[in-house]
């Protein structure tokens, strides 16, 4: 009930910081221009940019099934797809996205995965994911740092707390997972920590002795140790996955009729404002990247269609995303909670 409660609040903190940043930017002749605009657009557009939404929930789907698969477990590729809803859906309404991988952690569980091969599978798409963006982050300051040099300073102090953050998660991801010293170092500490309190004490025993689970882990990771072509062919898909939702931006572009810009520059601008929403402990980074695009896109589009360009791209990127996750999942608990009956 608790848990519950906190995704309630915070689902209603982004829907407050969401209207508040609208309130600040439009007024009612913007509201005018985007409601001109947005229905002439032609719908194979919108159509084109459902399709990236599938394609990203896919491709994650099967980055689950074949890291699983590869640890000894099979599941369905809809249930690979249903971990990338839970995890996209609580990482869009909590704080800096950390409700998350506990949740899909949670649902993986009680699907009966083990739940070493569990933490391996997120803890690498974990690094993966943080890996591409360091990488990608690099590129921009080498290819065009224009766009975060000429932006106003707050949105470059977040560009590189954003990035510094990633590269402190991807050396520290690295060390749950490849350092068994580092990992059993930590387990024992948690649950040293945790069996001081009586009731939890009663409940762990001696069953979780640090010898037999940090064997069981290192089984596992040893095997995706020696499965470099693995890691590799996962990298790959988890890169092409982010890609196909970033690149959202310019379908939108172009369905506003310009041409003026390429697909690499729009990229770099999505991933400007990728990294610097990370900076902040905000739900969905919900303000910081409407304020950011519509800032940015005053300059690729005319001030007035800047209006239009951010509510789309935001609206694609991650609103309706959100929306389809929040609702897929509720229709989930009411048919698990009916079969219980």
């Amino acid at each position: 009930m608790k848990n519950i409660k906190r995704y309630l609040f915070t689902g209603a903190l982004l829907i407050i910081i969401l209207f508040l940043t609208l309130y600040n930017i439009y007024d009612k002749n913007s509201l005018n221009v985007i409601y001109e605009n947005i229905k002439n657009i032609k719908m194979s557009y919108l159509i084109l940019c459902l399709g990236f939404i599938f394609i990203y929930f896919l491709l994650q789907g099967i980055y689950m099934k074949i890291i699983l698969k590869a640890l000894n477990y099979n599941i369905k590729l809809r249930k690979g797809m249903f971990y990338a809803i839970v995890e996209f859906y609580f990482s869009g309404i909590t704080p800096s996205s950390t409700g998350g991988q506990p949740v899909q952690l949670y649902y993986m569980t009680k699907d009966d995965i083990p739940i070493r091969k569990s933490y391996i599978t997120l803890m690498l798409n974990t690094i993966y994911f943080k890996l591409i963006m360091l990488i990608l982050g690099i590129m921009v300051l080498i290819i065009n740092n224009s766009y975060i040099f000429k932006s106003e300073i707050i949105y470059q102090i977040c560009f590189f707390a954003g990035l510094i953050g990633d590269l402190i998660i991807v050396l520290l991801g690295l060390m749950l997972v490849f350092k068994i010293s580092f990992v059993e170092y930590i387990y024992n500490k948690l649950f040293s920590f945790f069996r001081r309190f009586k009731l939890l004490r009663n409940k762990l025993g001696d069953r979780y002795e640090s010898t037999e689970v940090i064997n069981r882990y290192k089984d596992e990771i040893e095997f995706v140790k020696n499965n470099k072509l693995l890691v590799f062919i996962t990298f790959i898909i988890t890169f092409i996955q982010r890609l196909v939702l970033f690149s959202i931006i310019y379908i939108i572009y172009l369905a506003l009729g310009y041409s003026g810009y390429s697909y690499i520059e729009l990229l770099i601008i999505q991933l400007s404002v990728q990294i610097a929403i990370e900076a902040l402990p905000l739900p969905g980074g919900a303000g910081i990247s409407e304020s950011m695009l519509h800032n940015i896109f005053k300059v690729i589009f005319s001030i007035e269609m800047a209006d239009v360009g951010m509510i789309l791209t935001r609206t694609f990127s991650f609103y309706i995303p959100l929306i389809l996750c929040g609702v897929i999942i509720f229709i989930n608990f009411l048919l698990n909670k009916r079969k219980k009956f």
